[in-house]
């Protein structure tokens, strides 16, 4: 199976109200699945592939021994698997993400240049973040 996006950019949700690319930080002993996303994403452009994020998200998330990832690596992606599109770096933090050509992604803040850029080039498949509220 295969979730990862092409030449893609997921623009903020629509109901973001985020004006600029905020950095999350809950200050809680468990860090969220946004604070993990964001630590993996930020400062490595075209590290990851979608599935590399969600994957990773879940084993920090659920404290998953390192022993056990082979096994559980096999289960997560047993079933389905929401995408990045609900991710709360473009729900409510301000992060577009661009994948590129071989699916890789990079953090792109809402209000930079470069969002703007890949916001309205044609060649690139655009969508959206989803809502936050119905």
């Amino acid at each position: 199976m295969n979730l990862n996006y092409y030449n893609t950019f997921i623009l903020v949700a629509e109901d973001s109200s985020a004006n600029y690319g905020e950095i999350p930080n809950i200050k809680r002993a468990k860090k969220t699945i946004g604070e993990i996303q964001f630590e993996l994403l930020y400062r490595n452009d075209y590290k990851y592939t979608q599935e590399e994020v969600l994957f990773e998200t879940h084993m920090r998330h659920k404290e998953i021994p390192e022993s056990e990832r082979a096994a559980e690596k096999e289960a997560f992606f047993a079933k389905s698997q929401a995408c990045m599109r609900t991710s709360p770096l473009g729900k409510k933090y301000g992060w577009g993400l661009h994948f590129n050509e071989d699916g890789y992604v990079k953090l792109v803040a809402v209000e930079s240049d470069e969002y703007q850029d890949f916001a309205n080039q044609k060649d690139l498949t655009i969508t959206r973040a989803m809502k936050s509220k119905r």
